[in-house]
């Protein structure tokens, strides 16, 4: 059974900025990793290391989508949680976990 797909704002965000061509390229992506079926396809699909373990990839040409799979009410859900260009995704969806920590851990 298909997994269920969401995006997070910065995503939609990211591939609404582009032209019609690779805008289409990346909607039916994302979408597709609905059938996804955990494993790793080194060309388009990769598990992420050291700091981003438990986290994945989704590469199309350039760009990047960082996701996550997460399991509710008995349901798989596929959470793209940053999208980006290859140079700098990585780097900035480090940058936002680190500031979500510190957030956390400071007294509310």
């Amino acid at each position: 059974m298909p997994s269920s797909v969401r995006w997070s704002a910065q995503v939609e965000t990211y591939v609404r900025s582009k032209a019609p061509g690779p805008r289409r390229e990346l909607g039916q992506g994302i979408k597709a990793l609905g059938d996804w079926d955990g494993r790793e396809d080194l060309a388009r699909l990769r598990h992420l290391e050291d700091e981003l373990i438990g986290y994945s990839r989704l590469r199309i040409r350039e760009h990047r989508i960082i996701f996550r799979e997460a399991f509710q009410d008995g349901q798989r859900r596929i959470l793209c949680l940053y999208a980006g260009p290859r140079q700098s995704v990585y780097e900035a969806f480090e940058e936002l976990l680190l500031d979500d920590l510190i957030s956390e851990r400071r007294p509310g």
